[in-house]
Order: C-alpha cells, then sequence, then structure tokens
C-alpha cells in the first residue's frame, strides 16, 4: 500500500468533548517559542485543514498536535487545533493529551498517583493523574494563570438589547453572561438559541469591549459562556 501521508492520531474525549492526540507522522511547525508555533498553525491552515475539515474531522473534533516542550520544567507539549482557533490552552484538550500520554506509554505512570508537566503555548499546565491499576482514571489540572478583565460591563447587542456581561480568561477568553437573565433555562431544546445569542454577544463584546492579555498578545473575545446559578455539588462548583 502506497500512502503520500500518514499521520497516526489517538482517539480520545473528555466527557464527550472529542481531543484527538497526533503522536506520529507530523514534524513540529516553526517557531522558537510554543507561541510562534501555534501561530504558524493558525496562520498556514495546511494541518488544521487537513485534520478538522471533513472527512476526518468536522464541528464536533479537535485535535492535539504533541511536540517538544521548550520550557526544560515540562515533560511534553502541545497545540491545540479547534475548528474556531487555534487557542492558548484547553481545559479539555489538556486532559486528552495528558491521558493519551499516559495510556500509550509515551510517559510512564508512576504507581496510583502520576505527576506530570505539559507545556501548551500559554505556558505550563500541571497533572495529576489517578493512575491505579496501570489506567488513566481521572486527570485534574492546574490551568494556567487566570484573570478577570471586566466585571458588569453593558453591551448592546442586536436583536436582544443590553447585556451586562463579564469577561475574563482562563486559558483562553470569554465574555460571561447570565442566562436567566436572557430568559434561558440552559435546556436542551434551547441549543440552537443558545448558539444563536452566544455568537451575537461574542461579535457585540469584541467590537464594543475588545480583550488584550498583557503577557501574550492574545486580543480577541474567543467564546460567550451563558451561565446558570452556581451551584455546590458533592463534585465541586456547578453553574
Amino acid at each position: 500500500m502506497f500512502s503520500s501521508k500518514v499521520i497516526h492520531t489517538v482517539s480520545c474525549h473528555a466527557e464527550g468533548e472529542v481531543g484527538d492526540v497526533i503522536v506520529g507522522g507530523v514534524t513540529p511547525p516553526p517557531g522558537a517559542t510554543l507561541w510562534e508555533q501555534r501561530e504558524f498553525l493558525a496562520r498556514d491552515e495546511t494541518l488544521r485543514r487537513f485534520m478538522l475539515n471533513e472527512p476526518r474531522g468536522g464541528v464536533f473534533r479537535h485535535v492535539n498536535l504533541l511536540i517538544p516542550p521548550k520550557n526544560p520544567k515540562a515533560d511534553a507539549a502541545f497545540l491545540i487545533m479547534e475548528p474556531e482557533d487555534t487557542p492558548p490552552m484547553s481545559g479539555s484538550n489538556s486532559i486528552c493529551v495528558a491521558t493519551v500520554l499516559l495510556e500509550t506509554g509515551i510517559l510512564p505512570m508512576t504507581g496510583d498517583e502520576t505527576r506530570i508537566t505539559l507545556e501548551a503555548p500559554a505556558g505550563l499546565v500541571e497533572v495529576v493523574a489517578d493512575t491505579r491499576g496501570g489506567r488513566a482514571n481521572a486527570i485534574t489540572i492546574r490551568n494556567v494563570p487566570s484573570f478577570v478583565d471586566r466585571l458588569d460591563a453593558l453591551l448592546e447587542v442586536p436583536g436582544i438589547g443590553q447585556v451586562k456581561v463579564d469577561t475574563a480568561f482562563g486559558g483562553d477568553s470569554f465574555v460571561i453572561c447570565d442566562a436567566g437573565a436572557l430568559g434561558f433555562e440552559i435546556a436542551t431544546h434551547e441549543a440552537a438559541d443558545l448558539a444563536r445569542t452566544g455568537a451575537l454577544i461574542t461579535a457585540a463584546a469584541n467590537e464594543q469591549l475588545g480583550f488584550s492579555h498583557p503577557g501574550n498578545g492574545w486580543d480577541h473575545i474567543s467564546f460567550c459562556q451563558i451561565a446558570g446559578p452556581l451551584e455546590k455539588t458533592e463534585t465541586g462548583l456547578r453553574g
């Protein structure tokens, strides 16, 4: 069999969010830092289109590229490709990357608990994995530094009116608004309306508020998070 290109990918997901991992067949993109390598992937788009477009991909699929770390404190590094963007960091994708690194033996497990450090374009991500029984049963991450950018900012959103929002960074940039104030319960039947509303709010936030990360130059708001009330559960906070 002859193939002009062979890329080895391990399928993975974190609570249903797909984050496949390229483990071979792709050379690291050029760049002195992971940020520069991320910028190359975003600008060039060849690998993004090849992996994310049908028939290999789709709007549901994220793909991560394993590369050698630049920071000597890191055990491995990765670049994230999502349908919308090539983000600085992603929680679900870092969980998938850690799982694949450990489950495939690229990085060794060290008993019932394994600690590793990943390097993302936004910085170092500390990982604690429950590896009892020789499996990556659960992954806990410590994200890159996160911060609130604005609180209680007012937006004029076409077709909706005035909306009070917060903006924040947690590996990527978000505009956050209250579901109840928009008339949502966050129920399955609202999915299409939630998506449309989120897109309108994101566009308005970029136009009227903007965003600029003080350290890495990330200069737009990527996502709208329409949030319900914060609840404390046995496993943590939910909202």
